[in-house]
């Protein structure tokens, strides 16, 4: 019977430490970059709104191992709260890099993974960095 108590002890400790984990308490802060898997959603700072990854529309950015006269572009779709969803892109020729969310600018750092020659991206590979500012950062 003690030992049942000290695994049920022991299950709920580690799940206890696990929820902390997983869930953070104050989200990110302004200025730092953040990874978000497609599919998974982040809280913007100092706010209760969420921004979702919602998917890759287009990715022609130059492969690893090819040689490419321009850089690419990929068109990245997040949703905001749920209510409406923008498009971002990773090259400023292609489209907006930054969008403004309850008055503070989201930027698109970057997408990973990078295309390789030969080789094709599954949708739920792609992680978007992204980094909230002030707006009139």
């Amino acid at each position: 019977m003690a030992a049942r108590r000290f695994v049920n002890a022991s299950a709920a400790l580690l799940l206890a430490v696990f929820a902390a984990c997983g869930a953070s308490a104050t989200g990110p802060k302004f200025g730092d970059p953040v990874a978000v898997r497609m599919g998974a959603s982040v809280r913007v700072p100092n706010d209760t709104t969420t921004v979702r990854f919602v998917d890759v529309t287009a990715d022609s950015r130059c492969p690893q191992g090819a040689q490419c006269i321009w850089e690419g572009d990929a068109a990245v779709v997040f949703s905001v709260g749920g209510a409406w969803a923008s498009t971002l892109h990773t090259a400023a020729v292609g489209g907006p890099t930054t969008m403004l969310v309850n008055g503070k600018r989201l930027t698109l750092v970057s997408l990973a993974p990078v295309p390789k020659v030969g080789a094709s991206i599954v949708k739920g590979d792609y992680v978007a960095t992204i980094r909230f500012n002030a707006a009139e950062d």
